[in-house]
């Protein structure tokens, strides 16, 4: 019963210490915005050959067609290209 309460203490504990070190920003936006400029975001958009494979990727689904699409968007421009289209939704959306 000892062990129980000691264990249930030292998770307890480090709970609190571990949120106690969580960052005090309360705009998370202003950080997000940091990290991904808009005019990087358009620039990365403004691909037209990731356009084709979004375009492929998406409208051909499963087909083989959108698999090869798939796997060519698995690039780290096919990644920050996904990223800016979250990005410019998230700004769209408010």
């Amino acid at each position: 019963m000892k062990k129980l309460f000691v264990f249930a203490a030292a998770v307890t504990f480090s709970t609190s210490v571990l949120s106690g070190n969580m960052s005090d920003n309360k705009d998370m936006k202003a950080t997000h915005n940091q990290m991904m400029d808009t005019k990087s975001v358009e620039n990365i958009l403004q691909n037209e050959d990731m356009q084709r494979l979004h375009r492929d990727m998406t409208r051909h689904a499963m087909s083989e067609v959108g698999m090869e699409a798939r796997l060519k968007m698995m690039t780290k421009e096919g990644r920050a290209y996904h990223k800016a289209l979250e990005q410019r939704e998230k700004n769209t959306a408010g």
